[in-house]
């Protein structure tokens, strides 16, 4: 490349950069406008809002319809919250998360009790007073400055409709007059856009602050949530272990019963009717077979030792051959350097979700992809069957929460017709 073709390509980005921070710039001035005007309207909206919720909840506090009063007032105030809550996530570039407690107990007044003792049910109502008020001067300021900044601009072209229009220091009176406003608008226009970026990026700031979860709260839904996995834990544990004795009773335990009354039997017969006594020690042979290859089934229901010896992939793989129809298996990342405990959800997930697909799909094949990225590791299970599947069934519940137990999640979408998808992501941190 000689230097003439290096000088075009320098002066072809020097002359593309422009235009790309022109775009970037009107996007950011037409962001902090929009977001202005929503605040301005929200400001207005949760001031009635407030005031009628807060007014009939006093003056009704002492009927008992007064608790339905507060409630549907708690949850106005939620609702408000929430949309001030995107718009100032829109506004900064990331999202702002609400922690809201979920009702301890069933019925009406549990609910209230949760809403009432709920710390960011008060946070809300003091962030729809805050910016009913402070909101709503802030953002009239910004837009009546700009607006005024807007109309000087455009001076020249509606300076004649009053007779004369006075500005204070001067009084336009001719379009030369009108010209000087157009330069000193354009002057302001930038500090104009200033101040409404300001403005709208210190609203949006203050939104977080308040309207975000605190540390507090951060800590005890954690622990909340931590309470619950434990308590799910426990409860898929017990159910595990009454499939495992029930599994032992009716299906291994009769079998080594059958299999020491056939080895008695021969041990009788041995010496009165030898033939009898082979028929019966082949029977006890096919009966130790049975029970050990149920075993062996209950075994891998605990731990595969597939997944054990020789990993997920292989173990998974297995699975795709024992499956009844054709599943093909993509895998992404270094799957193997998992925690153990991952691995292990993520081989039951994708063992469960290719189980209903064979049972209840309907479907021809199905894919499963396993990736694992810096964080963590998911499985997705995909089948062009009829659809329809229940995320909250039995298989699939507990799937769900063996995943929150190791603080993942556990996704289904199967709309009638389908196809189905069933995704699980487990952190590897």
């Amino acid at each position: 490349m000689d230097d003439t073709e290096s000088i075009q390509m320098t002066a072809a980005g020097s002359n593309a950069k422009p235009p790309r921070r022109a775009v970037t710039l009107a996007a950011t001035v037409g962001r902090d406008l929009v977001y202005l005007l929503a605040v301005l309207a929200m400001s207005i909206i949760e001031f009635v809002v407030w005031l009628t919720g807060v007014s009939l909840t006093v003056l009704l506090a002492v009927l008992l319809v007064g608790l339905v009063v507060w409630l549907g007032a708690a949850y106005a105030f939620r609702g408000t919250a929430t949309i001030d809550r995107w718009l100032a996530g829109w506004r900064r570039g990331e999202a702002i998360p609400g922690l809201y407690r979920s009702p301890g107990s069933k019925g009406f007044l549990g609910r209230v009790r949760t809403v009432t003792v709920d710390p960011q049910t008060w946070k809300d109502l003091a962030w729809n007073v805050l910016n009913s008020i402070v909101g709503f001067m802030l953002a009239l300021l910004a837009i009546s400055v700009f607006a005024a900044v807007l109309a000087g601009i455009a001076m020249p072209l509606w300076w004649s409709a009053p007779p004369t229009e006075s500005l204070g220091i001067y009084t336009v009176s001719s379009l030369g007059w009108a010209l000087v406003t157009t330069g000193i608008g354009l002057v302001l226009l930038p500090l104009s856009l200033a101040i409404n970026h300001w403005l709208a990026a210190g609203h949006a700031a203050l939104a977080a602050q308040i309207l975000g979860p605190s540390d507090r709260q951060r800590l005890n839904a954690r622990v909340r949530e931590l309470a619950r996995t434990r308590a799910d834990m426990v409860a898929a544990s017990n159910h595990q272990l009454e499939r495992i004795e029930r599994d032992l009773h009716d299906g291994a335990q009769a079998r080594l019963v059958a299999l020491a009354m056939d080895l008695g039997m021969a041990e009788e017969e041995l010496s009165s009717d030898p033939d009898a006594a082979r028929e019966a020690v082949r029977k006890a042979r096919d009966s130790a077979l049975s029970a050990l290859g149920e075993l062996r089934d209950l075994s891998r229901g605990l731990r595969p030792a597939l997944l054990q010896d020789r990993g997920l992939r292989a173990a998974v793989d297995d699975l795709a051959e024992r499956s009844p129809m054709p599943v093909a298996v993509t895998v992404t990342g270094e799957i193997e350097r998992t925690p153990d405990a991952a691995k292990t959800a993520v081989y039951f997930v994708i063992a469960e979700a290719l189980t209903n697909v064979a049972k209840h799909s309907g479907s021809g094949n199905a894919r499963v992809a396993i990736e694992r990225t810096s964080d963590a590791i998911a499985a997705t299970v995909i089948d062009d069957g009829q659809g329809g599947a229940k995320p909250d069934g039995t298989g699939l519940a507990g799937l769900r929460k063996r995943a929150r137990a190791l603080d993942g999640r556990l996704d289904v979408i199967s709309p009638p017709g389908g196809p189905t998808v069933v995704r699980a992501e487990i952190p590897c941190a």
